[in-house]
């Protein structure tokens, strides 16, 4: 049976590169470059790293258009399903007993877009760690470092202690950096926290969440960071807020507040 969604999007999709063949005289050769490309890329364990640098943050914005409340972002190729439950609170992310970085403690409120709290909202938070690694990703890290879910208290509240991520480079050996090394960009994300959220309210909603002044913010390679995406932070050197959060030493203060339309909710409509 017909589907009258692909049948639209397709046919109009073939007849764009159709022209987009014609307009730049497109040889054989450099099609099957392409393909040659895009299976290499599948092969290579890369999955949909080259479509998710180009076009996952514009079909993100898509989804964002007319949208009430917080917007949401990318999900990257790096989320895992099945995180732990942390113990708490107070929440501590999975770590490694001498996990290195500054100590991040990253906090907020869920609501309705009208300012109602949200209790019980379910955060799946993923990041990666000081070298720019992720757990489940990269080897010698162990399983779910730097992974785990929690949920907000009765007002809508988080809280969740972490360290700071670094940016880093995502994969350069494969198909996806030689396209980039051909249009001569870098490599490089800026520092983020990956997040999912999820209650019967508004259903699963994915965000990704930047720190203010952070390198490559303004050239991001995913081209993914949005002003609405950015954290308030702090760095904290007080010894009594140091002592309250168990702390031997300054950490950074990260805070961000969402608001979601109900589930069902059509942007746009």
């Amino acid at each position: 049976m017909t589907n009258d969604r692909v049948l639209t999007v397709v046919e109009e999709l073939e007849r764009t590169l159709v022209e987009f063949i014609r307009t730049h005289r497109i040889t054989h050769a450099e099609y099957r470059s392409a393909t040659d490309l895009l299976v290499a890329e599948v092969q290579a364990g890369e999955g949909s790293l080259l479509f998710d640098v180009f076009l996952e943050a514009a079909a993100t914005d898509m989804d964002n258009h007319g949208r009430e409340g917080s917007i949401e972002a990318i999900e990257g190729p790096f989320y895992l399903p099945g995180a732990p439950w942390l113990d708490g609170p107070p929440y501590v992310l999975t770590q490694r007993p001498d996990e290195a970085g500054i100590p991040l403690v990253f906090h907020g409120r869920i609501s309705t877009e009208r300012g109602d709290p949200l209790a019980d909202v379910e955060l799946d938070l993923w990041q990666a760690d000081t070298h720019g690694q992720y757990s489940q990703i990269h080897p010698g890290i162990p399983e779910w470092n730097l992974r785990g879910r929690f949920r907000t208290d009765g007002q809508g509240h988080f809280a969740v202690r972490t360290i700071a991520p670094p940016p880093y480079e995502i994969p350069k050996d494969g198909p996806t950096g030689t396209v980039l090394s051909a249009l001569g960009r870098h490599f490089f994300r800026p520092a983020h926290l990956h997040l999912k959220l999820r209650h019967d309210y508004f259903g699963e909603r994915t965000s990704q969440l930047y720190f203010p002044a952070g390198e490559y913010l303004d050239s991001d390679v995913a081209n993914a960071v949005r002003t609405e995406l950015v954290l308030e932070t702090t760095l904290v050197e007080d010894p009594e807020r140091i002592a309250h959060q168990g702390l031997g030493q300054a950490f950074v203060d990260a805070r961000y507040d969402f608001a979601f339309a109900p589930t069902g909710a059509v942007p746009g409509a």
